[in-house]
């Protein structure tokens, strides 16, 4: 899959008083080509990069930058992160930094209405929730929960994307920030081809949250 025609950019529409927003991007975005252009700077930025390993996982500083080709008279352009490609890389979050997180799933879970994903950690209880009724989707819903503080992350016009075809999945889920509670990167489109990736802290959270968004990037699919 080539993505095209993105951009590392905060979309506030619907939440509260974000951060300044840092950037995200995930396995995908490191290992397929991008068409044309070069999605975000890397360059002159430091980036961590997320190590999951059988022992644990941990934020881990990367070296991280563009290499360009020519394919079918295409220009392409690819991601090398060294010492080895992470999980997913981050920069310009001041919550984060070198050392050993909890990382309870790396692998996309997606989000069904009616089928909530829960995780565990420590005492706390999490449940991240889908919602709807519209036969395509499109009065979506994402709501997560500690059973006694509920936190919309996503609804209908939170994207200026129209509805196609709607998509809704976790990518990462566990403590990046060290502070015993929830963290998610997730996705959560209207569109088909439309990905935006966005990573959640507990530590950004504003009152009456559970987590606030703290780095983003905006990715379409060829």
């Amino acid at each position: 899959m080539r993505f095209v025609l993105s951009a590392a950019v905060l979309l506030a529409a619907g939440l509260a008083e974000p951060q300044d927003s840092g950037t995200v991007l995930t396995v995908s975005e490191i290992q397929d080509p991008h068409l044309m252009r070069r999605p975000a700077v890397v360059e002159g930025r430091s980036w961590l990069g997320l190590r999951v390993l059988e022992d644990g996982s941990r934020l881990e500083q990367v070296e991280v930058r563009w290499l360009a080709s020519v394919e079918f008279e295409d220009s392409l352009f690819r991601l090398s992160v060294e010492p080895q490609a992470p999980a997913f890389i981050v920069a310009d979050v001041p919550q984060l930094s070198e050392g050993p997180t909890t990382t309870l799933s790396h692998y996309e879970q997606s989000l069904t209405a009616g089928s909530p994903l829960t995780f565990s950690l420590g005492a706390l209880a999490y449940s991240v929730e889908l919602s709807g009724s519209a036969p395509m989707m499109c009065d979506a819903t994402v709501t997560v929960s500690d059973g006694t503080v509920s936190q919309d992350l996503y609804f209908p016009d939170t994207e200026p994307v129209s509805c196609d075809e709607p998509h809704f999945s976790i990518q990462w889920v566990g403590d990046l920030d060290g502070d015993g509670k929830l963290d998610l990167l997730a996705t959560f489109s209207p569109k088909y081809s439309y990905y935006p990736r966005r990573l959640f802290l507990s530590t950004a959270a504003q009152d009456g949250e559970l987590v606030g968004l703290v780095a983003v990037f905006d990715g379409s699919a060829a």
